[in-house]
């Protein structure tokens, strides 16, 4: 096995300008394959992490929520469901929740708005909300105050320290009505958020949907240590739980989302296709190319007895290093870019930038660096040359020793 090995080394040589022709096919493929996957890939995770970061891997809620989200399908806190829920290994955080959609009014202006009344201490480990505040200061556990994106500031005309009037429907048909004091005003890269979520202390959000009984929830967002392992978390919550609850996986809440990555994804498998042809054009050419010319070589070399068998190894030697040639370079060289556009992503401007703060997402175009992409663009490209290889094992079998002498 060495032997054929130096043989077919040396062989690759005998014509440096066509390998290093091929070589470089292979290893433009491999770097424009692994560019645009680790571009695409990362701006999916991205999109995910921004979408995950606001609803929780998982959300429990009362059965029925999820296809109609009302305040009528709420629930009320019980130290017996979260020890239920926190009996459950692999869970990082819990969160609770109270949501619901009132009329703004400061002024003569009035606007829609969505209330969340969250745990200000928690959600800000979570989100960093905190550092999101541009002007005021973020809430207080007990401080009876809001905080509210700047466009809605702009559209009311309404500061830090001013009182907002908030009037809407509450649980079981009650009018649910208050006034709070802005304490802080808030920036995400959301528009919308920016221009319709009110944040308060939950207990105020409780008291407002609900003033006769304490501890009303819509939804109890929950967070994971590992993502690979939701499935089995979803499955032990319902099953603790029961029929009173759903658990329902990110994977549902924001399915639009994730079907705008798959239609998404299909243009980019697209392009990487193209690309593959080309690498495997490439490679086949050179092999075509490797097999007629060398068919004296071979009658002489079958003539003083070298087995079909060994010449067949011989032609497989060669694909595979001079793929193995592209592909290590082109790995030697894309690597350290990516690596740094991971930790440097490219800022987004202009009309694409505002597109992406409209899904409340970072206008950044972030790489991923997970070594599963490395190993895929790798593997099918070393599959492609295998498939090339397939032409020297059908020729070298039906090779006819009198006619290569005669040509």
């Amino acid at each position: 096995m060495k032997t054929l090995l130096k043989i077919a080394w040396r062989s690759l040589w005998r014509n440096r300008r066509r390998t290093f022709l091929t070589a470089t096919s292979v290893f433009i493929a491999m770097v424009l394959a692994l560019f645009m996957r680790s571009m695409q890939l990362g701006s999916y995770g991205q999109m995910i992490m921004a979408g995950v970061n606001q609803t929780g891997y998982l959300q429990v809620h009362d059965t029925g929520y999820q296809e109609n989200q009302t305040i009528e399908r709420s629930f009320f806190y019980s130290d017996s469901l979260f020890q239920k829920i926190k009996r459950v290994q692999g869970i990082s955080r819990v969160l609770q929740r109270t949501e619901t959609f009132s009329l703004a009014s400061y002024k003569e202006k009035t606007k829609g708005v969505m209330i969340s009344g969250i745990d200000p201490i928690e959600q800000d480990k979570q989100s960093h909300l905190s550092k999101k505040i541009i002007e005021g200061k973020y809430l207080k556990p007990g401080g009876h105050s809001i905080v509210i994106g700047d466009k809605m500031a702009q559209y009311l005309n309404i500061s830090v320290g001013d009182s907002l009037v908030l009037i809407g429907q509450g649980y079981q048909g009650i009018t649910s009505y208050g006034i709070y004091p802005v304490s802080g005003i808030f920036h995400l890269p959301s528009l919308d958020m920016n221009s319709q979520l009110v944040y308060m202390d939950i207990r105020d959000a409780q008291e407002f949907v609900y003033p006769y009984r304490p501890g009303i929830l819509s939804t109890i967002a929950i967070y994971v240590n590992k993502d690979d392992n939701l499935t089995n978390i979803q499955n032990q919550l319902q099953s603790k739980l029961g029929k009173k609850f759903e658990v329902i996986s990110w994977k549902v809440i924001l399915s639009d989302m994730l079907q705008a990555i798959s239609v998404d994804n299909i243009s980019g498998q697209l392009m990487l296709i193209i690309l593959y042809i080309i690498a495997a054009f490439g490679i086949f050419s050179t092999v075509l190319m490797m097999t007629m010319e060398k068919r004296k070589q071979y009658a002489v070399m079958i003539s003083i007895g070298m087995k079909r068998s060994k010449l067949i190894s011989v032609s497989i030697m060669e694909t595979i290093l001079i793929t193995l040639i592209g592909i290590i370079l082109g790995l030697l060289i894309i690597t350290p870019i990516l690596y740094y556009l991971h930790l440097n992503p490219i800022p987004i401007t202009g009309e694409m930038g505002k597109m992406y703060l409209e899904f409340n997402i970072d206008p950044i175009l972030p790489f991923s660096i997970k070594p599963q992409l490395f190993i895929a663009q790798a593997s099918i490209i070393f599959g492609l040359s295998l498939l090339s290889a397939l032409y020297p094992i059908i020729y070298l079998s039906r090779f006819n020793v009198l006619n290569a002498f005669r040509h």
